[in-house]
């Protein structure tokens, strides 16, 4: 069976959550920063990822756009583009997300020029992007247009190719406790496989643990390998134990500090300044921490500020460690950001850890 992991992402009031609940079948689960919800066609089987957008509580949807082989990119036709509208494309935009579709909600609510006018707006502004060949597909909850068309759009894509052979990795999405002293641990497998009695740690926080069960797809299996959605059992551990982002791993590839150094590229929308001792939010995968830059470099020379545009050097501090590769994508919000700006200030790559 050929399985998905689709985010669908929006602002609020998008109509993202009405149109999941027309598009599901199942309810997988349902917390208050995530939910996660299913449909079968055929042999495709085909989750759906939901989390509310708030560019100051962002750790929900990084985590679905990290795990998500394609993505539902939900746009209102009666709010049309705005600044946190682009805030998310750009987030996009970094993730390289290059397969989904938008989803243009509320289409009976407004005049057919508007529609037309809207699909022409959001064509141009993403032809610059990794989702210049996102499809546009009209959609209601209320009349259930465009339903069946999303539906086929969905299942027609196929899952990231990832590597199923070396070290075992899979970032933490969700801990449940089954009863006192087992703990479900859930999330999609990134590389490699596993098995009943594997061997891994959970980092950063270093712990060894036994894998007593396999549960792929809500069937209870001896393996599993890199792109199955699994829950794996641990006896000994809790859900407080663990956060999202953590990472469970078999290899030693896998680093951990609480200070990091990134080369990093201040976008260009950015119009405010990253300053020496400032604090920001920076995402290393599934894993959002609040941190503090300690220094910014520019060439050979120490700075005080990184400017729109600029390439520079960032070392920033967190009260948590990070679990990360070195190389990773990662991405720098800063909440505080003036009035005029965007919150998202760029992009760049984890080059080591500092501890």
């Amino acid at each position: 069976m050929k399985t998905l992991q689709i985010a669908i992402l929006g602002l609020k009031g998008s109509g993202k959550t009405s149109l999941v609940k027309k598009l599901q079948q199942k309810v997988e689960y349902e917390t208050e920063d995530l939910s996660l919800y299913s449909f079968k066609s055929g042999d495709t089987l085909v989750y759906l990822s939901d989390a509310p957008y708030d560019i100051s509580k962002i750790k929900p949807v990084m985590a679905i756009m990290h795990e998500a082989d394609a993505h539902i990119l939900c746009i209102s036709a009666t709010e049309g583009i705005n600044q946190a509208l682009g805030e998310l494309i750009l987030l996009m935009n970094f993730l390289n997300c290059q397969n989904g579709v938008v989803a243009l909600t509320k289409v009976d609510s407004v005049d057919p020029d508007i529609i037309d006018t809207l699909k022409s707006k959001i064509k141009g502004i993403l032809s610059q992007t990794p989702m210049k060949n996102f499809s546009i597909i009209t959609t209601s909850d209320i009349t259930e247009e465009g339903l069946t068309e999303l539906r086929e759009a969905l299942i027609n894509f196929n899952p990231i190719q990832r590597d199923t052979s070396g070290n075992f990795k899979m970032s933490v999405e969700l801990a449940q406790e089954v009863k006192a002293g087992l703990t479900s641990v859930l999330g999609v497998i990134e590389k490699g496989t596993t098995k009943k009695y594997h061997k891994v740690n959970i980092l950063p926080w270093g712990k060894e643990f036994v894998v007593q069960e396999v549960n792929v797809n809500g069937e209870i299996k001896e393996t599993a390998k890199a792109g199955d959605r699994v829950s794996l059992l641990f006896k000994g551990l809790y859900p407080w134990d663990v956060q999202m982002g953590d990472i469970i791993t078999d290899g030693n590839f896998i680093k951990k500090s609480k200070k990091v150094r990134v080369n990093f590229t201040v976008s260009s929308f950015y119009k405010d300044e990253l300053r020496n001792g400032g604090e920001v939010d920076i995402n290393i995968g599934l894993r959002t921490n609040n941190a503090i830059i300690t220094s910014i470099s520019k060439g050979n020379s120490n700075v005080e500020s990184a400017k729109s545009g600029e390439e520079v050097i960032i070392d920033l501090e967190s009260k948590l460690p990070f679990a990360f590769e070195e190389g990773q994508t990662c991405i720098i919000i800063n909440p505080s950001a003036n009035w005029k700006s965007i919150k998202v200030a760029g992009s760049g790559k984890v080059k080591e850890g500092l501890e």
